[in-house]
């Protein structure tokens, strides 16, 4: 069974993006499109990973994070930010509200899926 590789992206352009990326790799993409949807894709369909914008409608990207490592049933689900907002302090912000990592966009399409790889591999063995 592939794994599912939620993508929480506002902007058409990003989400084909990261779709292609993520199908490229083997994996089967998931899109919301805002942050309620993100939040309610989560806790339906249990991802294996989630690709997280910071700047979405509704719900930020920090919110959804620190949001979904609260709950037992999705604290585990490993988180990469992929934001525009890629100032030291957006990093650590990030990365303090939970995330596994942050890729600042614009990004390298083969950085990022060697990141969602790493991410992956990291969490199969707990």
């Amino acid at each position: 069974m592939r794994k599912k590789i939620l993508i929480i992206e506002d902007t058409p352009e990003t989400i084909e993006l990261l779709r292609r990326i993520v199908e490229k790799g083997g994996y089967e993409a998931l899109i919301a499109k805002d942050g309620n949807k993100g939040l309610d894709y989560c806790f339906k369909y249990k991802p294996d990973l989630v690709l997280l914008d910071r700047l979405l409608p509704y719900v930020n990207g920090l919110q959804i994070c620190r949001e979904l490592k609260n709950y037992e049933d999705t604290k585990d689900i490993p988180i990469i930010f992929v934001s525009v907002l890629n100032s030291e302090k957006d990093i650590v912000e990030g990365l303090k509200a939970g995330a596994d990592d942050y890729v600042g966009k614009p990004f390298s399409p083969d950085e990022l899926l060697a990141r969602i790889e790493a991410v992956l591999r990291r969490y199969e063995k707990h």
